[in-house]
């Protein structure tokens, strides 16, 4: 009985030790790639700081990619296209979000057709995004 139990408690270590190398294996890779901390809450949650989502963005020519931190999925959970996305807001995190987000990073309202999202990250990265969003050529939307 014993030998059983503890054949079963290696077998769910390994299994663990594993998904835990290919989720930072994934990390490095898209790190590697350009890749930036980046959280992310859709919606309105007016006077709540829940539903905030770790992830990793992403720049891949005029789209936006996010990743969700912890999970083994190879494509992006969200991409969002240059000319589509617009930012409307930009504040430090209030003190209920001061324990969910990292520390040193700055909030985005950001505005995708109806959609109402936020994003999180630090000073540097939002001044990347922001420099990305504009960076788009003039008259760049009438081409196709």
């Amino acid at each position: 009985m014993f030998t059983w139990v503890a054949v079963v408690l290696i077998a769910l270590a390994v299994l663990v030790a594993v998904a835990l190398v290919v989720l930072y294996l994934r990390r490095s890779v898209l790190q590697r790639e350009g890749g930036f901390d980046m959280c992310m809450r859709v919606g309105s949650h007016e006077g709540w700081a829940g539903g905030w989502v770790f992830g990793i963005g992403r720049y891949r020519g005029e789209r936006l990619e996010w990743f969700r931190t912890f999970s083994f999925a190879p494509r992006p959970k969200r991409t969002f296209q240059r000319l589509e996305l617009g930012v409307s807001s930009r504040r430090l995190p209030d003190a209920e979000e001061d324990f969910e987000l990292p520390a040193g990073h700055v909030v985005l309202g950001c505005v995708v057709g109806p959609t109402t999202v936020e994003v999180s990250m630090t000073e540097p990265a939002s001044t990347a995004f922001l420099a990305w969003l504009e960076a788009a050529p003039p008259g760049g939307h009438l081409v196709r």
